[in-house]
Parts: structure tokens; sequence; C-alpha cells
């Protein structure tokens, strides 16, 4: 993969510094305006070229990453419309914070008039057609990208709702049911001083209106699954074209295999 890697001269720092450091923190800029790029997805590779960490960069292309421990890494960041970087190797230690500038160099598609329209859906990833990209530089409610889920949600998808404020996991178990429905947490809002259920969407698809009902996500999927998640527990943050049907906010779900 072809890629530019940039470091600004007020930023770069020498490898007896990296070797010190564990996390990184920068900025993705377009390499020929110097344009932020907001929402790269940004990640550390171990030499395996297994993704351990990663997040989406901020709307000025800011972004933050720490190593779970200390190792080589690659830097991986891939857009949209920009050739995708591989970059390193970076030997990340116990502390400390390794600066740097990221130069994405511009991938424009030279298409056939008559091909325009298809390929250009060929190109764009199902969370940016439904919008998900979109959502995130609203900076509305949370959202959680595969990295983190699969970091997080060790056993159950449930596991990456902890520490969301506003949501209350719930592991008590019902007096009726299958084994494998009592085994699954619930997951709950606080709305207006009381505890409801937040409508559960999957892929676009309602799958539990939620409200007093009791919803557990992880009778629909397991964390493998799963490419990204968005909670919404206010009214005022739930995304147009998905209706609060419980008036207690809602779960968007988007999964790797439906």
């Amino acid at each position: 993969m072809r890629s530019t890697f940039v470091c600004s001269a007020l930023l770069a720092v020498s490898m007896a510094s990296a070797v010190e450091a564990q996390t990184l923190r920068g900025r993705v800029v377009d390499s020929e305006t110097g344009e932020p790029v907001q929402l790269a997805y940004v990640g550390l590779l171990q030499e395996g070229r297994d993704m351990v960490v990663a997040a989406l960069a901020g709307t000025g292309g800011e972004f933050e990453i720490t190593a779970p421990e200390a190792g080589g890494y690659f830097l991986y960041i891939s857009r949209t419309g920009y050739e995708t970087l591989m970059d390193g190797v970076f030997d990340l230690g116990d502390g400390g914070v390794f600066d740097l500038q990221v130069g994405l160099r511009p991938a424009p598609i030279a298409l056939e008039e008559s091909l325009v329209v298809e390929s250009a859906r060929q190109d764009v990833s199902p969370l940016e057609a439904n919008g998900f990209y979109d959502r995130a530089i609203m900076g509305q409610g949370t959202l959680l990208i595969r990295e983190q889920i699969q970091r997080l949600a060790i056993d159950k998808v449930t596991d990456a709702f902890r520490n969301i404020p506003r949501i209350e996991i719930d592991q008590s178990r019902p007096l009726t049911g299958s084994p494998d429905v009592m085994a699954n947490p619930a997951i709950w809002n606080w709305r207006g001083g009381r505890k409801c259920s937040p409508t559960l969407y999957v892929d676009r698809h309602v799958v539990a209106a939620g409200g007093t009902m009791t919803v557990r996500p992880d009778d629909y999927m397991t964390p493998s699954e799963v490419e990204a998640i968005e909670i919404y527990t206010r009214s005022s943050e739930v995304p147009v074209g998905f209706d609060e049907i419980s008036n207690c906010g809602v779960v968007l779900v988007w999964t790797r295999l439906r």
C-alpha cells in the first residue's frame, strides 16, 4: 500500500522518545492541502498484522490511541477517498506520549461516465452508506467501532455498554424463559427518573421496542458479528429515521455478517 507519512518539525520526536512511549497522539491531514481528515480510522497492528486497538479521528483529524502493552506496532490509517497508510514498526514502551502528524495522500477514482453510479455504491462502506460517519461528526450519543467492541465485549455484546452514561446493565434473571434468554443481561436507560429500555435496531430493523419490555441485545448477536454500535439516551440525540418507539432512547447495532 502506498502512503505518505509526514511528521512536522513541531511534533517530530526522536526514536529514543518513541521507545519510552505507549500512546500515539496526533493529527491526520490531507498531504496536499494540509486540511484535517476527519473521522479517519486509526489503529495499531501487531507485527502479525492483528489489529489490537483502533478509534476514529475527530472532526479536526485529531486522534489518540494507547497500546495495550509494550511492543512493536504498525500504525494503520484508512479513510474513503485516500490511500490507506501503514507505517512502522513503532516500539512502544510503558509510558509517555509519542506525538506525530500524518499526511494521507488523496486517491481520486477515475471512472467512465456510464460506471459512475454503480462504482460509487461499491466504494461506500456499509457504515458510511447508513450515515454512521455523518452522525459521528455531530458528536451526539456514544459511538463504538469494532475494535473497541472486541476489546470491551469479551463474552457478550452488553459488556461494551458498561460505563456509558445513563445506561445500566441488569444481570438479574427472569423467572421464565429458555436457558439462553435467561443467561443474557438486559440494558436499561434512565429517563425522567425512571428506568426503561431503549429501542433496539439491528441493521435498521427494529428487533425490540423497549419501554417496559426488557431488551437483551445478546439475544440477537455475538460480539464477533458487530461492526459498530450507537447509543442515544436522550430524545434530542436520536437520529432522524430511527423512531424512539419506547420514548426511552435508541440503540443502533450494525453487524458484519448481515
